[in-house]
């Protein structure tokens, strides 16, 4: 039987058997990967996730913060990575072990997905999804998502040998840019506005899967809600 991560999250200590069941709730009504949600949430970061599971499951932890491995890359198509949420590392043992870092390494059906497809025993490590969406980003495409001491972000695209071509940088776009030549910067605008109005939706969700929950447990009822609502 497949080990749950929320209940390894629950038996390190991390989070509550009710940010759980919250969390789960928000996966049942909308979908996407437990670990996201419970950081989206903010009942844990990445980090504290990454380490947990570490310690639960005895798995090591990934580095992705150096360059890529040419080799391995080259056995795992982009797409596979990102459909399921990892990234490969390095070969050992003169390429029969393929190191692979993943999100959810507990997930054996990926693991024997990955062993049919490259054709070599897989090491899976632990790695946060953000850390290998952005190992994805620089690794295949060349792209490495920046942010300054203000938090601003920015894309450096690379090429092959690792030295910076262009970065695009929001920030240094013309104020007053000419009607003609602004469908760029309004493009992002409304990307960014979308991005927005996606993270509104999904708290609200959130909150209406914790108080109902809530109103289920007997902690209130759902008049006293409506009541304290109204005010």
């Amino acid at each position: 039987m497949r080990i749950k991560i929320g209940d390894l999250l629950v038996k390190a200590g991390v989070i509550t058997d009710l940010q759980l069941k919250a969390a789960l709730a928000e996966q049942s009504q909308w979908g996407g990967k437990l670990g996201d949600i419970l950081v989206r949430m903010e009942f844990l970061t990445e980090e504290v996730l990454v380490r947990a599971l570490s310690k639960q499951t005895g798995i090591a932890r990934s580095d992705l913060t150096g360059e890529g491995d040419k080799a391995s890359l080259a056995l795992i198509p982009a797409d596979v990575a990102e459909e399921f949420g990892l990234v490969p590392v390095r070969l050992k043992e003169e390429g029969r072990l393929l190191v692979v870092a993943m999100s959810d390494p507990l997930n054996l059906g990926v693991t024997d997905h990955l062993r049919s497809l490259t054709g070599c025993r897989i090491e899976a490590q632990l790695a946060g999804n953000s850390a290998i969406r952005h190992a994805i980003s620089r690794w295949y495409r060349g792209e490495e998502l920046l942010r300054d001491e203000a938090g601003q972000a920015s894309i450096k695209i690379v090429d092959n040998s690792g030295q910076s071509v262009v970065t695009l940088d929001p920030r240094k776009q013309p104020r007053n840019a000419p009607a003609s030549g602004n469908g760029t910067t309004r493009s992002s605008a409304v990307e960014v506005l979308r991005g927005v109005e996606e993270t509104q939706r999904r708290s609200v969700a959130a909150l209406k899967a914790m108080v109902e929950l809530l109103i289920e447990k007997g902690v209130f009822s759902r008049d006293e809600y409506l009541a304290r609502v109204k005010r």
